[in-house]
Order: C-alpha cells, then sequence, then structure tokens
C-alpha cells in the first residue's frame, strides 16, 4: 500500500509526538506551525509534572487519576520510540511532597482513602506491564502520610495541616522540548514549517485544504490526511469543518514563575498543595525552581471558542517587565508562608501557559468539571482528525494511541 501523506496543525508535543511516530511507520509528515519554532508555548511553559494521578482526587469516578497513572507509567517508554540517545537526561526534579492546606475542602484522611485505592491501581497496573518504569525509577509506594512534626518542621502549621510524601517528579520541560525539536529536525520524513497561520480549512474531493497566511503571504496546501493537533485553536478550526465545540469549553492563562535557589534549598523537597486554588514548588536539579500560585498566577478565563488575542505575547514568553516583576513578587510572598526560604531566590523569568479544559467553575469548586480531566484523546471525521492532549503527562501515550487509530481507520496493514 502506498504510504499517505499526513499534514499535520500544530507543533506543540501532541503534533510533534504525533509526527515522530507516524514518521516510525514510514509516513511522510508536514507540521504546520504558527511560531517559529516548535514546542514554544503550552507544551514548554508548565511545571512539568509527570502526574502520578494523586492531584486529581476530586474526580468522583476515578477515571482521571486511572488515566494519569498509565500515561506517567508509560511516558518514558513511549519517549523512547522517537528520543533515541543510549540514555538522555530529562532534568529530574526533587520529589514532591502533597500538602494539605487547612480549608482545603478534602481532608488528610480524604486523601488517604483515595491515594490507598490509587495504589491498588498501580499495583495492578505494573503486575501486567512488566517494562514500566516512572521516569527510569520503580516506586513501591505511591504516597506515604507523613508525622506531624516532620510537615511543621518542613512547611511550617500555618497553611498546613498534613502532608504525604511522593515519588512523583517533574521533568524540565526546556530539556524535553529540545530532545523533541531533535528529533524532530533529523527526521528525513518529517517537514516542519514555520509561521503558518492556518484561516480556513475544506473538504474536497480526495483530500482536504488548509489555507492560511505565512511569511510569503498566502499559502494553500492539499492532502489526504489532515491531523489537528494544536491547543488553544483547536475548537475554533474544528468549528471550520462543521465540528460543534464543547459548551462547557473553558481556556484559562495560568502565570509561571522561574526563579534561582540558594545553595541550601536545593534539597528540598518539591510541594504541591490541595485541593483548592493552592500551588507548586519545583526543586530542579540546576538550582532553579518553578513557582506557582494559582489564585495570582490564573489571571484570564474566557468560554470563547479560542482566547483573546492579548494571551498570545506571554504564551511566547514575551510579559513587561512591571507584570513580571508585580508577579514574582506575589507568588513568592503567598508561597512563604507554606515553604520558608523562598523569599530568598531571585526571578529571572515570568511566562504563560494556556490551559484548554472543560468547566464552567474553579478548582476550589468540589462540583467542578475541571477536576475530571478524562475527555482526551482522538477523534476521527472521516479523512479529519482532531485530537484533545489533555495533559503533559498524556502526550506521548496520546500520540501512540492516536496514530495506531488512524493508521486502522485509513487501512493500513502490519500494525
Amino acid at each position: 500500500m502506498k504510504k499517505e501523506k499526513f499534514l499535520i496543525l500544530g507543533a506543540g508535543i501532541q503534533g510533534v509526538c504525533i509526527a515522530l511516530e507516524l514518521a516510525r511507520f514510514g509516513y511522510q509528515v508536514t507540521i504546520l506551525e504558527r511560531d517559529s519554532s516548535p514546542l514554544n508555548r503550552a507544551s514548554l511553559r508548565n511545571e512539568g509534572k509527570v502526574h502520578l494521578g494523586l492531584v486529581y482526587m476530586n474526580d468522583a469516578t476515578f477515571e482521571t487519576p486511572k488515566l494519569m497513572l498509565e500515561g506517567a507509567l508509560s511516558f518514558r517508554k513511549n519517549l523512547r520510540r522517537w528520543i533515541h540517545h543510549k540514555s538522555y537526561d530529562l532534568g529530574l526534579s526533587n520529589p514532591f511532597y502533597y500538602l494539605v492546606a487547612h480549608d482545603s475542602f478534602k481532608s488528610p484522611d480524604d486523601l488517604q482513602n483515595g491515594y490507598e485505592k490509587l495504589q491498588h491501581e498501580f499495583e495492578a497496573y505494573i503486575k501486567t506491564h512488566a517494562d514500566w518504569d516512572y521516569l527510569g525509577t520503580r516506586p513501591k509506594r505511591l504516597a506515604i502520610r507523613e508525622n506531624t512534626n516532620k510537615i511543621v518542621g518542613l512547611f511550617g502549621n500555618k497553611v498546613v495541616q498534613a502532608g504525604f510524601s511522593t515519588p512523583e517528579l517533574a521533568i524540565d520541560t526546556t530539556i524535553l522540548c529540545k530532545h523533541l525539536t531533535d528529533a524532530l529536525f533529523e527526521n528525513p520524513l518529517i517537514d516542519f514549517k514555520p509561521h503558518h497561520n492556518i484561516i480556513s480549512i475544506s473538504n474536497q474531493k480526495d483530500t482536504i485544504e488548509v489555507e492560511g497566511m505565512n511569511s510569503q503571504g498566502i499559502f494553500n496546501m492539499k492532502a489526504p490526511f489532515v491531523i489537528n493537533t494544536t491547543w488553544e485553536s483547536k475548537f475554533k478550526l474544528d468549528a471550520i469543518m462543521g465540528i460543534l465545540p464543547p459548551v462547557d469549553l473553558l481556556h484559562r492563562l495560568k502565570y509561571r514563575v522561574l526563579v534561582n535557589i540558594k545553595e541550601h534549598m536545593m534539597y528540598r523537597p518539591s510541594a504541591t498543595m490541595v485541593i483548592g486554588k493552592y500551588g507548586d514548588v519545583v526543586i530542579r536539579p540546576d538550582r532553579t525552581a518553578y513557582l506557582s500560585w494559582y489564585p495570582d498566577a490564573c489571571t484570564d478565563w474566557s468560554h470563547e471558542i479560542s482566547p483573546p488575542i492579548s494571551w498570545d505575547e506571554p504564551s511566547k514568553g514575551v510579559v513587561d517587565s512591571e507584570k513580571a516583576t508585580y508577579l514574582a513578587n506575589k507568588f513568592i510572598a503567598a508561597i512563604e508562608k507554606w515553604y520558608p526560604g523562598i523569599k530568598d531566590s531571585v526571578p529571572f523569568q515570568v511566562d504563560a501557559g494556556h490551559i484548554v479544559a472543560f468547566g464552567n467553575t474553579d478548582v476550589d469548586d468540589p462540583e467542578s468539571q475541571l477536576h475530571d480531566r478524562t475527555k482526551i484523546g482522538l477523534k476521527s471525521f472521516g479523512n479529519y482528525f482532531s485530537v484533545n492532549t489533555g495533559k503533559l503527562t498524556t502526550g506521548p501515550m496520546i500520540a501512540t494511541k492516536s496514530v495506531k487509530q488512524i493508521l486502522i481507520v485509513i487501512g493500513a496493514k502490519n500494525l
């Protein structure tokens, strides 16, 4: 059978991983990206956590923790399909503590019960997947409740009432994006086209036509199959193809602050506070840290089919110095109350990541749909495919599953 050509819209983690997976099967791929480089937006500008499912204990169906666990335990294995170095560094963070705030709507006992349930899921998974690993490690327990004195010694008791130590880790997204970008540019079957803004998509007789603007003017491209892997533009492009957006579509703009830390802070744990409008500290091996404090970090919110144009600059890392200083000071002041010593850190980067999810109320509402992150994966509409990544954790897994589904749909053999 002739190897058909694919046109992929968007060069975030989902688009790049799908392109690399299609190339593994010998397919030619062209990627259209509006930025000058791949992996320059949400895939880069996040905390890099590879979720074991611990933060999603408020999903009543328990499907989100299970999905994240599967994504995490196959994350590194899937990356090795495309990154062929004998060994590769992902800049792993210090392991996370999960801290329970005094005003969390989940009690420590509630969380402990949820973590025990997740432990059973974990043990069942590893029994049937002999080649599993978690970012090169093989933990035995997902969460251990620590005694109060230890938690108070590390984090104080003004904000925190209890804590769990975990093996959960974050990767350095800068390193991950470089590995994937190198693999993309080294692959002779993949043609990356930057500065391509898509305006219209239409079905022709045997192809799909994509039109838009690039640095030379209007472009027009056709391909037998098109895969929409864009992030904030996904539902807008789907709508052009006649696919209605979900009624509860939600776009959020969330800022992060990267700081240099004192040498003695290098040995402190990373930390996530649960469950509500709280934040994270990610301690990295290069003496830097990621900081986020949700009440100040989540600055914008939209239910439109695509976000305001004003979000574009911070999503590319462009934030004016006055706003950057303001946000950094707010984050550090709030986090110091539960992570002592962070006040001595020095900010060096402030930017924002775009979050696409579904819901009408925020994460401090126990009934919010934001606690359910299972509406992800591939949907096919003839020879047009649309993919919702979900989280960084699930990106590589969704890519491998999506390509398998696509090749079945187009009638490929020898999968």
